[in-house]
Order: C-alpha cells, then structure tokens, then sequence
C-alpha cells in the first residue's frame, strides 16, 4: 500500500496507519496457541484479566474477558498455553491476544497452582470443620452432579437403588472436564438448590491431574463453599485428592463411596427392625403368659384355678386376636412397601436419561460429549447420533 513515491510523500494519520496494521494483523492471522510466562497479571474488579506474555527475548500484551474463565488459577511467573486471535487496541497502539483458553503448560505448574489456592482457601476458612453439615441419616431425595453419559453415574444408581429403593435420585447433568466445566458445574450446584433434595453429590470417575482440573478452581470451591444442603465430594479415585474435596462436607474416596456414604441405612436395616420389634412383642407375650400360668398353680382350690383358667383363656384368646391382627398389619405394611419399591423402580427406569432413546429420540455428541444447543455446532462438524440400537456418525453442513 506505501509503496509507490507519491503515497511515500503523503502523510498519514495516526488512526489510518492503526486501522491499517490492525487489518493486517487481524486478517493474516486466525486462531493462534502461545506459550510463555505470565508477567504483570492483574484481575480488575470488573473481572476482566490483564497480562503479559513473555520469553527470553520478547513479550506479548494479553486479555482475558470476565465472559471467559481460564481452567487454572492464573498467577506472575506460571508457564501456560494460551489460545485466542491477535487484535489491535487502536487507543494505545499496541497488538494483543484476545485469549479464548488458558492451559498450564506442565504439571509442575498445575500442582504450584493447587497449593497456592489450597492456602488461600484455608486461609479464607473454607476448610473448617465447624462449617461442615452432618449427611441426613434417611435422605429421601439425593442430587447427583457428574456427566450423564459416564460410568460413574450408573455406578452411583445401582448402588442407592440396591441400599434404598424409596429414595427419589435428580439428576443434573453437567460438563466435568474442560474450559466450560468450572462453570458448568458451579451453576449446577446453585441449580439444584432449588428444588431441595436432602444430599448432593458432586464428582467424576477417574483421570489425570489435567482431566479432574476442574474441581480444583476458585469458581467451583465458592459454589460448594456457599452451599446449604450437605456437599458430598467424589472425584476419581481414591488416590486423587482436588479442592473440592476439601470444601465439601464429606469427601468420597469413589462415587461408588459417595452413594454409600448417603444411603447409610439400608432395605435390610428396615426389615432387620421390623423383625426384631416382632420378636421382641412376642417375647414378652409368652413372659406375661408364663407369669400367668404360675399364679394360677399357686391356687389350690379348684373353684379358683377354674375360674383362673376361664380369665386366662379369655385374655388368652384376646392377646392371640391381637397379635394375628399386628401380624396381618405388618404383613400388609410389608406389601405395600414392596408394591412402593416396585413402583419407584419402574420411574427409575423409566426417568433414566437414556430413556427418550427407547421413543426414537437420539443424543447428539460430539468427541464423547452430550451437545445440548444447537450454538454449539458449527458447518462441517462432524458429530455421532447415539440411537438405541447404534451410533452413526453425520457431519453439519448447514
């Protein structure tokens, strides 16, 4: 564009050369990943993040928006991946990354990342045990918040519904790993709150130290900080510890654990109590009936005895209506708890969250995960639609 002798002798203005490198800079290059070391970061307290990207040899001016949230906390001297688009801030002159993603560049700076939030959150008193809520010994509703599609999720199923079938199991499904999951899951919390179940459970199977990250944010510890109903956590394996764990009331070693941990009695423990208080009233019925039995021999004359007999037959016949008539009431009680049981079980089922597939609905996923909008797919993506009997694959092209 300056090439020629007579565009060299016009001057231009500041604004026109501007717009024009930021056209250059802008068009030329697309979506960019850099890696560096942050320098100079501050979070505004309109929430948007200022920093610096830099090397050896030269550095590179960043932003974050506060619609964005970086997947570690972000702090001066970490090495991290940084994805976005190059743009120019005309008012200052200058190119910067309008970043998209953060990443930690190594594991080594992942685990410097947990320690420092893990003091500054004990710091704060989010760890403290005398903030921490007792688990309901009889829960009636449990809220599970893991991935739907995940092997964790029917683990956790199976076993609150073998321990105790009367309990009422929501469901909230949420994204467990990624940029999008600390929020997800935050929001999840703050959604399931609202319709008051006794016990929440919070996690994921297993994976690596990046695969759990999640659980290990600021936004995901103040969720579960700020809750009112009892907060378990179980988050991959038993080795695996995450911040979350910390926060939470009660931590799982397994989500496997976490429905133990919430279902403490169980159908068994019900049947066992019935059957010892059963026991129990029979026990004494033959006590008082033996006692009876020898006041009577006590009574030598025969006048007495028979009139004895006569009163205690009586009595007799009226404890054994009696205790026909509990054993009747218990046994219909029984029946109806099973027909309970039965009925609870088939809603189970029925309200499983791959249930509309049986209807002729599909799931559409994409790399594993469950797509929920239609702003999440873009032309040429190529996505699979899980149908009952098989998956096929499709691509977008509108």
């Amino acid at each position: 564009m300056f090439d020629t002798p007579q565009r060299q002798e016009q001057a231009l203005t500041v604004t026109l050369l501007t717009r024009v490198v930021q056209e250059l800079i802008e068009n030329e290059f697309g979506s960019v990943r850099i890696v560096g070391e942050i320098s100079n970061y501050k979070l505004h307290s309109s929430g948007h993040r200022y920093f610096t990207l830099k090397d050896s040899s030269a550095q590179l001016k960043c932003v974050m928006w506060r619609s964005r949230n970086p997947s570690v906390e972000l702090y001066d001297g970490m090495r991290v991946y940084a994805n976005g688009r190059l743009s120019v801030y005309a008012a200052q002159g200058v190119y910067q990354l309008d970043c998209t993603s953060i990443q930690a560049a190594g594991a080594g700076d992942l685990f410097v990342a947990f320690e420092r939030l893990k003091k500054e959150l004990d710091e704060a008193g989010y760890f403290s045990p005398t903030r921490k809520l007792r688990l309901p010994a009889m829960p009636q509703r449990i809220a599970i918040i893991t991935s739907p599609t995940g092997a964790a999720l029917q683990d956790m199923i199976s076993v609150i519904e073998r321990r105790l079938p009367t309990v009422e199991i929501l469901l909230r499904p949420t994204i467990v790993q990624g940029d999008t999951a600390p929020a997800d899951i935050a929001q999840a919390l703050r959604d399931v709150h609202t319709v008051k179940p006794d016990v929440i459970i919070v996690g994921r199977g297993g994976g690596s130290l990046e695969d759990l990250w999640a659980f290990n944010t600021r936004i995901v510890a103040d969720a579960v900080f700020l809750r009112t109903i009892p907060v378990i956590s179980a988050v991959g394996h038993e080795t695996d510890v995450t911040i979350a764990d910390f926060v939470a009331d009660v931590r799982a070693a397994t989500p496997t654990a976490a429905a133990e941990l919430c279902t403490p009695v169980r159908r068994e423990d019900l049947y066992y109590t019935i059957d010892m208080i059963t026991d129990s009233f029979h026990e004494r019925i033959r006590e008082l009936h033996g006692d009876a039995m020898l006041v009577v021999d006590d009574f030598l004359h025969e006048n007495i005895s028979r009139r004895l007999r006569s009163l205690i037959a009586v009595h007799q016949k009226s404890l054994q209506h009696d205790i026909s008539a509990m054993t009747s009431r218990l046994g219909l009680h029984h029946s109806h708890l099973q027909q309970s049981l039965t009925s609870i079980e088939e809603t189970v089922r029925a309200l499983h969250p791959l249930a509309p597939l049986r209807k002729g609905f599909a799931l559409l996923e994409r790399d594993g995960v469950v797509l929920r909008s239609s702003d999440e797919l873009t032309v040429n993506d190529t996505i699979q639609l899980r149908r009952e009997y098989g998956t096929h694959a499709a691509r977008i092209i509108e």
